[in-house]
């Protein structure tokens, strides 16, 4: 009787539900971090409430009377056209490659020779991202939130709601930085950085958006995820204490510009469509449960 009750409030509002239950169990699962926590439980801390999405999805697939196992296969999901796998590995090089032409334009000298040094540290970063430091958040995100999005909303209009919505999920990822000093100085020198990776975020989910549309897999999308945050810490042309120090918000522009280019091309491309299959989608989009 109470799943009843529970369900009865779910169903009319899966999505809402998620995006609150998703928030909910990362943010609690970051508090440790947040508060100051010393380590392992710092990064015991970040590694568990990064399943918070992909939690809240099985839940509320639960709750809402769905197929959790219909719901998982979809992580492993590997049947696809082989060039969707071309394209999961080669956009985030591409994206680095654009906004290291912007870095260039806007005045930042880049130095390649740096790369060839880190080239051993791709492969083990790009799986740790993929199992635990970014990848693990795509079964809630792509794999629950988007479709569901997309009956109701158009493809462009369905990822700039999840982008927003997955970009401040972060935000205590930012407060747990241990160098901070929290005042409101600190907050107003900070903005321009968290403006620019909001708006850094919610480009990629268009990426995003049509690997997933394009295969219904969430395994292409964890792999497109794991390459972007990959490529994002390991092959941009600097070196690393320019990455961090002094060309920081030069970088964070570089990349927003290049990811958007891609983002534009790709809406543009596709009529907006971003590889959904409009035959999936009702004639009348509501608005979002």
């Amino acid at each position: 009787m109470r799943h009843s009750r529970i369900r009865g409030v779910v169903s009319p509002r899966p999505v809402v539900t998620f995006f609150g239950l998703a928030y909910a169990f990362s943010w609690v699962g970051w508090l440790p971090a947040v508060i100051g926590m010393r380590e392992p439980i710092r990064t015991l801390s970040f590694v568990v409430g990064g399943f918070g999405p992909a939690l809240a999805g099985a839940v509320v697939t639960w709750l809402d009377g769905g197929s959790v196992w219909a719901w998982a296969r979809q992580i492993v999901r590997w049947r696809v056209a082989p060039w969707w796998y071309l394209a999961a590995f080669v956009l985030p090089p591409l994206v680095v490659g654009l906004a290291s032409v912007a870095m260039v334009l806007l005045g930042t000298a880049v130095d390649p020779t740096v790369l060839p040094g880190r080239f051993s540290l791709v492969l083990g970063s790009y799986v740790f991202v993929a199992l635990i430091g970014g990848g693990n958040e795509e079964p809630g995100w792509r794999g629950f939130a988007l479709p569901r999005l997309e009956e109701r909303y158009a493809p462009v209009p369905a990822t700039l709601i999840l982008g927003v919505v997955w970009a401040f999920w972060h935000l205590p990822q930012l407060v747990a930085d241990p160098n901070a000093v929290y005042s409101f100085a600190w907050l107003v020198e900070e903005t321009p950085g968290i403006a620019l990776r909001v708006i850094n975020i919610v480009g990629f989910a268009f990426l995003l958006t049509w690997i997933y549309n394009g295969t219904e897999s969430v395994l292409i999308a964890l792999l497109l995820h794991a390459g972007i945050n990959t490529a994002n810490s390991t092959l941009v042309p600097l070196p690393i204490e320019a990455i961090t120090g002094e060309s920081f918000i030069t970088v964070l522009i570089a990349v927003d510009i290049a990811v958007w280019v891609v983002a534009i091309v790709l809406v543009v491309g596709t009529r907006g469509q971003l590889g959904y299959d409009t035959s999936r989608n009702p004639a009348d989009r509501r608005e979002i449960r």
